[in-house]
């Protein structure tokens, strides 16, 4: 499907609205933080949640294009918003929240679109939401191109739970509220997964999480589904890495225990260490008011360590990073291995040689062969490489396609779909996607190395370690 170009004068005059919409905006306040939206079939009880389809913008930085459009959205004015927002994503590709709002009024213009949700932590992490948001985005964008699906085009409502497990339940319950709403893509933390599933659960409407890995989830219920694979099978991978690679046996533990995430990947790997032959020495807590890192290597070496494993949650990445640095100083006595919360450029810049050879557990990989093509259209469409987050949420996205393609445009059609054994998705971000009767993902993590590089920019680069390898 490809959209006609409207004679030059529109672009002269939207050039004029952007730049008359963006000061605007500034003068109004809808620049800064949003404070809250009641979208109509949400109820009183809504009024400060944050959703939108694009009748108004949910980020601090949304660029002027998206801000001035969010007004045409808002007025029904679908066919202005959309050269407003092409425009702007000329000037700026990198925006999903852009993309999305083009995208659904396409699909509102056109008419008769279907409807999913993603849910994301835009108020205590917008990198993170951009990035699953780009992987959404990018489904919705090669459905349009495709020509919809008999025709309807995919409509997405972005939610905000700031990763909180109240606001998340909150936000369920708005979702599952609105009955055009087939689907949810979310939540990102697994703590509030944890606490929406029972939401979702209950009403029969299929959740997909693209990032919560706790091994809690496999417990949630038919309606509970996930792209990326549970704890369970990083934590197991790491401990095999850990005794079999490394030949290395004692181990001391620095994770959250205020996190389902964290304490699901410990408890993994621990279980599987010591079932394998060998031992947890020493267990810290990264959230202590009084955790030192200096004082906590210590204690593990003095007690025989040969192995730290880092599991922290994003809020105590820079302990892990502090412990690093301090092995570091060491002559690096301890090997390191960690979750896929340290797979990050952060990691790269302020770890440096700290962190090199340590291993870490994540879903995804652009220089996979399964994942190279992907990666490559990816790059093509946001201008550089994109995340293991942005990935899974474009496979979430393609597997609610597909649900839709081989079922009922419905949410009962949609746990249909997705609860048959033989549900496929062949040609994922991450190659083929395939569930368990538990609504897990059936994949493997991929184990990659710090090491020396130029691909990142910092100096050092994530590397794939080869099975088989050292």
């Amino acid at each position: 499907m490809v959209a006609k170009s409207p004679p030059p004068i529109v672009y002269i005059v939207l050039g004029l609205l952007l730049l008359w919409g963006g000061h605007r905006a500034w003068r109004a306040g809808y620049l800064r933080w949003p404070q809250g939206i009641s979208l109509p079939g949400l109820g009183s009880g809504a009024q400060d949640l944050l959703l939108t389809s694009g009748e108004r913008t949910l980020f601090a930085d949304s660029s002027p294009a998206a801000v001035a459009a969010a007004e045409l959205i808002r007025q029904g004015n679908f066919r202005a918003a959309i050269p407003l927002l092409e425009m702007g994503l000329q000037n700026n590709r990198n925006d999903p929240e852009a993309r999305i709002f083009l995208n659904n009024a396409r699909a509102q213009q056109q008419g008769n679109p279907l409807s999913i949700a993603v849910v994301v932590p835009i108020s205590s992490n917008p990198n993170r939401a951009k990035e699953t948001l780009r992987g959404v985005a990018q489904a919705q964008e090669e459905l349009f191109q495709q020509g919809g699906i008999a025709g309807r085009l995919l409509r997405v409502v972005i939610a905000d739970d700031g990763d909180n497990p109240e606001r998340a339940v909150a936000v369920a319950k708005a979702l599952v509220g609105r009955p055009e709403i087939l689907g949810v893509i979310g939540h990102n933390a697994s703590d509030a997964t944890l606490a929406a599933a029972e939401i979702y659960q209950a009403a029969g409407l299929a959740m997909i999480s693209s990032t919560s890995t706790s091994t809690r989830i496999s417990l949630l219920g038919n309606a509970i589904f996930r792209t990326v694979p549970s704890d369970q099978i990083a934590g197991t991978q790491l401990a095999r890495y850990v005794l079999n690679k490394l030949r290395l046996q004692r181990v001391a533990i620095f994770y959250n225990p205020n996190s389902a995430y964290s304490t699901s990947l410990r408890d993994a790997f621990a279980s599987t260490l010591t079932s394998e032959g060998g031992i947890v020495l020493a267990t810290f807590d990264l959230t202590a008011a009084d955790f030192n890192p200096q004082a906590s290597l210590q204690r593990a070496l003095e007690q025989g360590s040969q192995v730290a494993f880092l599991a922290p949650t994003a809020s105590v990445a820079q302990q892990a990073l502090a412990v690093a640095r301090q092995n570091a100083l060491r002559g690096q006595p301890l090997a390191l291995v960690g979750g896929d919360v340290l797979f990050s450029l952060t990691t790269l810049k302020e770890g440096g040689a700290a962190v090199e050879g340590m291993v870490v557990a994540v879903p995804w990989h652009p220089d996979l062969p399964r994942s190279r093509g992907f990666a490559q259209k990816a790059a093509q469409m946001w201008g550089g490489q994109v995340s293991w987050r942005t990935a899974l949420a474009y496979d979430a996205t393609r597997v609610f396609l597909q649900a839709l393609r081989q079922g009922s445009p419905s949410r009962s059609g949609i746990l249909t779909a997705l609860g048959d054994p033989n549900f496929r998705l062949p040609d994922g971000a991450s190659g083929e996607v395939h569930f368990l009767p538990s609504g897990d993902r059936d994949a493997p993590y991929v184990l990659v190395r710090v090491e020396r590089g130029n691909r990142s920019g910092t100096g050092y680069d994530f590397v794939p370690i080869p099975q088989g390898s050292p």
